[in-house]
């Protein structure tokens, strides 16, 4: 059966192929006590370190594969790893309140990002969304957990995610990914911004996507209009099919 979900048009474009779920990785964990903070402090340094390491790596692919421009924001979180208020604030969470690196890592993150959250300062939100991003990846790193990598689709699909950090963005591989739908998202969010730089198209702000949508579900993505057609009939193929064409000739 045919399903519409409305959402905001980010990226125009139609795209349409098998639905990708761009499932989040399982990064809960329990807050437990330590008495060694030195060796704590020593696992958060090296979840740090293999950070780093993946944000440079995106970094320079993304300058190969975009630009410089599209580059910066990776630099934004290098500088967040390397920001030493935040780094004293973690390291201070082990050592006084005697808990485990992801404890500290999440709780004192958590805190910076409500506090910018706060503030009516656009650049200050955008700050709070890149610790965000950046604590996820350091929190993959102690806990042994893959981050999915959407480079890695080899087939056409259209991303299905709850929504896109600037690290998924800029791993998509445009060779395959025929456009993206995320449940959150606006016209100015970042994966709307990147989605119109890579030249893709992408709707945005649906709310329900990852939950209506089942994996391999046929999708068409309209970017113009911000409506995902889920398992479409024959007459919305042809209706696309149609469109496309006529675009084609203009």
């Amino acid at each position: 059966m045919s399903t519409l979900l409305k959402g905001i048009a980010a990226s125009s474009g139609i795209a349409s192929g098998k639905a990708y779920l761009l499932a989040q990785p399982d990064l809960s964990f329990k807050k437990i006590a330590i008495s060694d903070a030195e060796e704590e402090v020593h696992r958060l340094h090296s979840a740090l370190n293999a950070a780093k390491s993946d944000l440079e790596l995106i970094r320079q692919q993304t300058i190969k594969l975009i630009g410089e421009d599209e580059a910066a924001i990776f630099d934004a979180h290098l500088l967040v790893l390397s920001d030493p208020e935040l780094l004293t604030a973690i390291t201070g969470g082990i050592s006084d309140n005697k808990v485990n690196a992801e404890t500290a890592l999440t709780e004192t993150t958590n805190h910076f990002v409500h506090f910018f959250e706060q503030l009516e300062n656009e650049y200050m939100k955008e700050r709070a969304t890149n610790i965000k991003d950046v604590s996820k990846r350091v929190l993959s790193h102690l806990l042994g957990v893959k981050i999915p990598n959407p480079g890695l689709v080899a087939e056409e699909v259209v991303i299905v995610a709850e929504d896109l950090t600037p690290s998924d963005t800029a791993q998509l591989n445009t060779q395959f990914v025929q456009g993206f739908t995320t449940n959150n998202g606006g016209h100015t969010s970042y994966s709307a911004i990147m989605a119109r730089s890579i030249e893709i198209p992408a709707v945005v702000g649906t709310i329900e996507a990852t939950s209506v949508i089942k994996q391999g579900d046929l999708l068409i993505v309209d970017g113009f209009n911000g409506d995902v057609h889920i398992n479409p009939t024959c007459e919305i193929v042809q209706h696309y099919k149609r469109f496309v064409k006529k675009e084609i000739k203009m």
